[in-house]
């Protein structure tokens, strides 16, 4: 990486004293590092053309980062002189194209406008009726509002003033044609009328996990009675589950797994390391040994970081894990873990996806303590796993033979992390650290302000753009980050990606205020709400389509 730095920088700069060498040495990092804000930048006064061409430049810049191999001349020339431009704020050789064609459309708009003008009000010579020149005149105006907007939307990007051409946009709009609007990602608040709190039975503490099968909703606590089942109406059906090791006792169950559609459920218990199923009476039918075992995973990764290191998938073919050789005790741990598929009846698993490996942004990742973005995955439809790269900002798709049936780029990009969100984390690592001592809230205060201080650089600038993931059979399910809500970012909204059209479909779904989501279909979303108490109740929400 820093010899890919040396020559891009050496390359630049070489003969160039005018230039700003900082801005330099940032953007050939950024490059280099895999940073989206600069890449966006190099479109400023450049056609669309080098755009793309400087963009699989990038692309296969960032490929060849971390290796020794040579970029060759071509392109270095090519993304040296996209930079440059950048740099030095100089428009690119497509700019004046941009300012020909744009005013162009003003002399067609002119020409549009005072047609419709001259119809309107008619002369000696020319008496149409009204219904032909109302219509031109009617959207010489709406053209003029659309090319205004157009106009304000780019003056940043042009860096050029638009008061002139919108002097002149005053006479004509006509045939003037302003960019379609991103109606790519779209916002769904759901009010809290489409919330159902479930009644019956005591409140609950330490739930673990949840899930339906069938038409039951399972949830799982730490303490015994560890299972309670409801129906979708909010009544209970079975509360269950002694501490033990014998047939249907359970002693540190973390996830449930659907078993069948008859509305059975599987309890993974790392303790006994069995995987026990019972129906929906809370009748214990069977158990099989686990693949999953929790030796080499910190006790409390949940708290410090993103990521679910016990979660499975599991439908009739198989079962998939994620599995971790070298143990989990940070974020960055997760980059070393593989998910394998145990298809029932083959001795040895297969493995699906390498995140170190198979993920394009394991290789330009920067190691960093608390909230840096981690790799997250589930379980999807047919055998499919559904996988996001945070670094890359992308999703990919494989399939039970460890095949990638897809991959979707994503068109959301990272934000800078503010001091209040660095320091909630710290506080609240500390917090855990001194939990049954007698230090003060003021004394936590202090600490953490100081250790923010001092070790402040370690923490990751920009927040990621996912922190946990689930999948159902038209929609993949990713949660934003909002440290305003919690240490971790857990808060309200959820970016989905419809999986029905050939090209993914994208929108933010932003549901009622303290309802926390375990398991998310295509239209329902089954969760907990939490009283002032930390106490919590299982809930539904209905999305309505």
């Amino acid at each position: 990486m820093m010899k890919k730095m040396r020559i891009l920088s050496g390359r630049h700069g070489a003969g160039r004293g005018d230039m700003d060498a900082q801005k330099i040495d940032r953007l050939v990092s950024a490059v280099l590092e895999g940073d989206a804000a600069p890449t966006a930048e190099l479109a400023d006064g450049t056609s669309d053309a080098e755009v793309r061409e400087t963009m699989h430049l990038i692309a296969s810049i960032r490929q060849v980062g971390a290796s020794d191999a040579p970029l060759s001349e071509s392109s270095l020339n090519a993304i040296m002189g996209a930079l440059e431009r950048e740099a030095r704020g100089v428009p690119g050789q497509g700019a004046w194209r941009e300012w020909l064609g744009m005013l162009s459309g003003f002399v067609a708009c002119a020409l549009t406008l005072g047609s419709g003008l001259l119809l309107m009000g008619g002369t000696g010579y020319l008496r149409p009726p009204g219904a032909v020149a109302t219509p031109i005149l009617a959207a010489a105006v709406a053209s003029l509002a659309a090319l205004a907007s157009l106009l304000v939307h780019r003056q940043l990007r042009l860096r050029q003033p638009v008061l002139p051409l919108l002097a002149l946009g005053v006479f004509g709009t006509g045939s003037c044609a302003s960019e379609p609007p991103d109606t790519s990602t779209v916002e769904l608040e759901v009010s809290h009328s489409a919330l159902t709190i479930f009644q019956e039975g005591e409140e609950l503490w330490g739930v673990r996990d949840m899930i339906e099968s069938g038409e039951v909703i399972w949830v799982l606590t730490a303490a015994a009675p560890f299972l309670r089942a409801y129906d979708r109406s909010g009544r209970m059906l079975a509360d269950f589950g002694k501490s033990g090791d014998g047939p249907g006792e359970l002693r540190n169950p973390w996830i449930l797994s659907a078993a069948t559609s008859g509305g059975e459920v599987i309890a993974w218990d790392l303790g006994t390391r069995r995987r026990s199923q019972f129906d929906a009476g809370g009748s214990f039918m069977t158990s099989m040994p686990t693949t999953i075992t929790r030796e080499s995973i910190r006790a409390d990764i949940r708290s410090v970081t993103f990521g679910d290191p016990f979660r499975v998938a599991e439908d009739d073919t198989g079962i998939w894990t994620a599995n971790y050789p070298g143990g989990i005790t940070r974020g960055d741990d997760f980059w070393t873990g593989r998910i394998v598929r145990h298809a029932h009846g083959d001795v040895e698993p297969t493995v699906v996806v390498d995140f170190a490996v198979d993920l394009p942004g394991a290789a330009n990742r920067v190691p960093a303590m608390g909230l840096a973005p981690v790799p997250l995955w589930d379980g999807c439809y047919d055998g499919v796993v559904a996988v996001l790269d945070p670094v890359d900002r992308s999703l990919h798709l494989y399939g039970p033979g460890s095949t990638k049936v897809r991959q979707i780029a994503l068109p959301w990009t990272s934000r800078p992390l503010t001091h209040e969100e660095r320091l909630g984390y710290v506080r609240a690592m500390m917090r855990n650290e001194t939990q049954g001592t007698n230090v003060s809230d003021d004394e936590i205060e202090r600490a953490a302000v100081d250790m923010l201080g001092q070790a402040g650089s370690h923490l990751p600038e920009a927040a990621p753009i996912g922190i946990d993931l689930h999948c159902s059979p038209k929609r993949i399910w990713i949660q934003e980050f909002d440290g305003s809500s919690h240490p971790l970012g857990y808060g309200r909204n959820w970016m989905t990606v419809a999986l029905d059209d050939t090209a993914p479909r994208f929108q933010r779904i932003v549901f009622p205020d303290g309802f926390t989501p375990y398991r998310l279909t295509d239209s329902v979303a089954i969760g907990l709400v939490k009283d002032s108490l930390e106490l919590q109740r299982v809930a539904i929400v209905r999305l309505g389509h």
